[in-house]
């Protein structure tokens, strides 16, 4: 779940990365720096779509049924494999070191850059002043707080001064320490992403010209003094984490060059901001939009199975879905792939160890491919086709994921525990099967205090030999009973037992 959910994540944070860098350099052109910095909330925007639930999936209301265990000679049992399971179990470890790798990283920066202030000072008028010079001043801390360099009189004239404490205070304004405490969460999370570590300094650098603009909307009669005051701040040598402060030598050259342009009209900032907020929404539209279709456990209906099918065909994805069943009832998938029918029937029974019995049908253009079946957990793979010589897979791949909804309330739970029946020899032989469907009323202490057979839903005749058997080994079978308020309670089951013969020849 939690590496479905990261994938997930990524994908929707890259198409916001690809967008937003896109955007953001004709975005400052017509609507300026304050608009091209509100873009970049598409990129938390979508990242919180994707964590909400997806669209729940319709399912439609089907008998419930409880099933035995399959029948000796019911057809040859495929071992079931995890899917995946060794390599998440390799990805998370590898994960989890990068991101603390990275987090311990950050912080060190962010210790490095605090030790190197020296101590400080607490002024009069409630601002810090540190000894150090490089860098400041600067917002930094958790607690957000100016902190002047230790020549800040000595080095600014007082218009000067009065300008960059301008600057500072935007950024307190904006809340811009918290911004940059989610660009170091992402960068963390997403340590791997290229694109992040691409966006995080131009993120920074549109965040101090839009603060640069609200200065000069504030105070237009003095550029001039505003790029002198620039001019003569020491710039640090590497970004703060947690902190607004004066770094890099390429985007003070940009900052002081975009003194020179006038500032966009309030009507095309206003409008700039309204299409950003637009685009944030569409964004964070898609992002949802573009879940798998939400049947989480508790939207899975009492008694039903929820199945996750991923088929490749040659190597190619050829479908991805999900789907609800009801337990012993086909339920079919089909597709189109490379010009090529493909007909696909699968049949679930949850069984009362945990595990599924399943049953697959799989048809190319009218000819079965395979019809393979297997007793699995919650993941298997199918493998039917020839490995390459250089590498890759020619036929059909599928992996499948099984989760059982709860027992209905008032019926019996499906887990069942006793002897199977005896397929009788004879019959065996001559070919003879089907189903026999009994219907069983479970005590509270999950005994079959009643046995019915069901003619109406049986292909077996009642006087056959192998209904006889159903009906005598059902009657020692073990059942979990049905759960209300607490305890358990009687409840009224139907059984599908099947007896499949062996293939000839098998």
């Amino acid at each position: 779940m939690a590496s479905e959910l990261l994938l997930e994540a990524s994908l929707a944070l890259t198409g916001a990365l690809v967008l937003v860098l896109a955007l953001r350099v004709p975005a400052r052109r017509l609507f300026g720096a304050t608009a091209t910095y509100a873009l970049w909330w598409l990129v938390p925007a979508a990242l919180v779509a994707v964590l909400l639930p997806a669209a729940p999936e319709p399912v439609m209301p089907v008998l419930v049924r409880a099933t035995a265990v399959p029948i000796d000679g019911a057809g040859t049992v495929v071992a079931a494999a995890t899917t995946g399971t060794d390599l998440v179990a390799w990805l998370a470890p590898l994960w989890l070191a990068g991101a603390l790798a990275m987090l311990g990283w950050q912080l060190w920066l962010q210790r490095r850059f605090h030790a190197g202030l020296g101590p400080l000072t607490r002024r009069p008028d409630g601002l810090y002043q540190a000894l150090a010079t490089r860098g400041l001043p600067a917002v930094v801390g958790l607690r957000p707080r100016i902190v002047l360099p230790g020549d800040f009189e000595q080095r600014y004239q007082a218009i000067e001064r009065d300008l960059v404490l301008a600057h500072e205070r935007v950024h307190l304004e904006r809340a811009d320490l918290p911004a940059c405490a989610l660009a170091a969460l992402l960068r963390t999370l997403f340590w791997f992403h290229p694109l992040v570590h691409l966006a995080l300094p131009r993120f920074r650098q549109d965040q101090e010209l839009a603060c640069d603009a609200v200065v000069m909307q504030r105070h237009p009669a003095h550029r001039r003094h505003y790029g002198d005051a620039m001019l003569k701040t020491r710039l640090a040598d590497q970004a703060l984490p947690l902190g607004c402060h004066w770094s890099g030598l390429d985007p003070l050259k940009e900052r002081i060059a975009m003194l020179k342009q006038p500032l966009p009209s309030r009507t095309r900032q206003a409008t700039g901001l309204l299409l950003a907020l637009l685009l944030g929404l569409a964004a964070a539209a898609v992002a949802w939009a573009s879940q798998p279709v939400s049947a989480r456990d508790g939207d899975i209906p009492a008694g039903m199975v929820r199945m996750t099918l991923q088929v490749k065909v040659d190597g190619e994805q050829a479908r991805g879905t999900r789907a609800v069943l009801a337990p012993g009832q086909a339920h079919s998938e089909n597709f189109e792939h490379a010009g090529q029918a493909w007909e696909t029937t699968w049949t679930v029974n949850p069984l009362a160890d945990g595990t599924f019995d399943v049953q697959a049908r799989l048809v190319r253009d009218g000819e079965v491919v395979g019809e393979p079946r297997m007793v699995t957990r919650e993941a298997a793979a199918i493998g039917i086709g020839e490995q390459q010589p250089g590498g890759g897979f020619k036929g059909i791949e599928i992996e499948l994921a099984f989760t059982a909804g709860p027992p209905p309330e008032g019926m019996a739970a499906i887990g069942i525990e006793g002897e199977v029946p005896a397929y009788p020899k004879a019959a065996a032989e001559a070919g003879e099967g089907g189903m026999v469907m009994l219907r069983v009323l479970v005590g509270t202490d999950g005994s079959a205090r009643e046995v019915h057979y069901v003619p109406e839903k049986s292909t077996v005749p009642a006087d056959a030999e192998i209904t006889r058997n159903t009906l005598q080994a059902a009657r020692g079978w073990k059942f979990s009973p049905a759960i209300k308020d607490g305890q358990p309670v009687e409840g009224w089951v139907l059984v599908p037992v099947k007896f499949e013969p062996p293939s000839p020849g098998a």
